[in-house]
């Protein structure tokens, strides 16, 4: 990616960081132009940053914006649109704790908001994601919605719904999900589970300023403290929602199963 495609956010943060570690001018030297001032007040997005760090503890770090059509980091059908991070050292900048929240998002100002996957978060060994494409997603959250112990925080945008899980400590749950998958993967249904696999390990969370085709929604809100639900019990429905959504392809792939 070329400085030129860098976007907003890249931007943001080179004009914020210019001149760090650089030699304080002498007596009689001119001072030097340190580039705009960083904002003294959180807005809208920094605010919401700070409140997840403050109220669930997971890591978090700031994304290219999007518009709808097109992502901040200028390449053209960005397969990360959405949930892209900026360049840099983002897996080891993301942060929990709400001053250093604070303070990225004032690099960052307005940046939409993710969560950074694969890694132990307060109710959960690791948080990961169940993606699905919508129609199957809402017969998932239907189906949820009737086993509390099952149901957790879920966010709609870009066409899919996304479920916050549990991964588990091991890998043994991650290959089993994956392994259920399989068969509707091969039948054109993209059933994916995410934060297991380094290469997609970002989630958008619901940030002001992004909504409808440009962001995402909480279709279940996280609750603080409260235990995530384990990837195996949110997977487990997923066959009863393929079957309630395409039930002549649910019959048709069972068959092949069998």
């Amino acid at each position: 990616m070329t400085e030129t495609h860098r976007g907003a956010n890249g931007q943001s943060i080179r004009a914020a960081t210019s001149g760090w570690g650089e030699r304080a001018p002498g007596p009689g030297e001119p001072q030097r132009d340190r580039g705009p001032d960083l904002p003294t007040a959180p807005g809208p997005a920094a605010e919401a940053a700070i409140g997840y760090a403050q109220q669930l503890g997971w890591p978090l770090t700031p994304g290219f914006a999007v518009d709808g059509e097109t992502c901040g980091c200028g390449q053209p059908q960005c397969p990360d649109y959405g949930a892209h991070p900026v360049p840099g050292a983002w897996r080891l900048a993301a942060c929990s704790t709400p001053t250093l929240v604070r303070v990225v998002w004032r690099m960052c100002a307005g940046a939409p908001v993710l969560a950074v996957l694969g890694r132990p978060v307060p109710g959960a060994s690791r948080l990961g994601a169940v993606q699905a494409p919508a129609l199957i997603g809402v017969a998932a959250l239907e189906l949820l919605a009737k086993r509390s112990a099952a149901e957790g925080p879920a966010v709609d945008g870009h066409g899919r719904l996304t479920f916050l899980v549990d991964l588990g400590a091991g890998p043994e749950e991650v290959q089993d999900a994956q392994a259920d998958f399989q068969p509707w993967r091969r039948a054109g249904l993209d059933l994916t589970v995410l934060g297991a696999d380094v290469e997609r390990s970002c989630v958008p969370l619901p940030t002001p300023g992004y909504a409808g085709r440009s962001g995402v929604v909480w279709t279940v809100p996280p609750v603080p403290d409260r235990t995530l639900p384990s990837l195996s019990a949110v997977v487990e429905v997923f066959d009863r929602a393929v079957r309630a959504t395409y039930p002549s392809l649910w019959r048709t792939v069972r068959a092949r199963v069998a």
